[in-house]
């Protein structure tokens, strides 16, 4: 074999070594970013279900009194948008999906199926009104 072959040779095996590497090591990353994009939409979707259960809970337990209790909720989030659905499945639970990763968590909705009828959804881009009306035994999000 002349030099020049064995040159172009050369230059062609290291050239696609390195390339191999480069595709390797910008897979491998990928595969971490994907990984930790599930973990966060995961973990905030546990956490905007623990919170809108909690003020489900609150407008119940804020005014024993009061016929109408209205909150206003607004979730501040940066990796996805929420749809909140309530009392849509069988269980008449809490169901939180994450709109552009195809996620969801449900729960429970703390028994208050059996106190009040409870409907409606609402996405997370925009504050989510939360009514308890105790007088028709409603409980509604929109």
């Amino acid at each position: 074999m002349r030099k020049a072959q064995s040159l172009i040779i050369q230059f062609i095996v290291f050239f696609m070594m390195g390339f191999s590497l480069f595709i390797g090591v910008g897979t491998f990353f990928k595969i971490q970013s994907d990984m930790f994009r599930d973990d966060i939409v995961n973990s905030t979707l546990g956490l905007t279900n623990s919170y809108f259960s909690l003020a489900a809970v609150s407008a119940v337990d804020s005014c024993k009194q009061c016929d109408y209790v209205q909150y206003s909720l607004k979730i501040e989030n940066s990796t996805a948008e929420y749809m909140l659905e309530v009392g849509l499945d069988s269980s008449s639970g809490l169901n939180v999906k994450a709109v552009p990763r195809g996620k969801e968590s449900s729960s429970p909705f703390h028994n208050f199926n059996e106190s009040f009828d409870i409907s409606g959804s609402a996405p997370s881009i925009r504050p989510i009104s939360l009514t308890l009306n105790r007088t028709k035994n409603e409980l509604r999000v929109g």
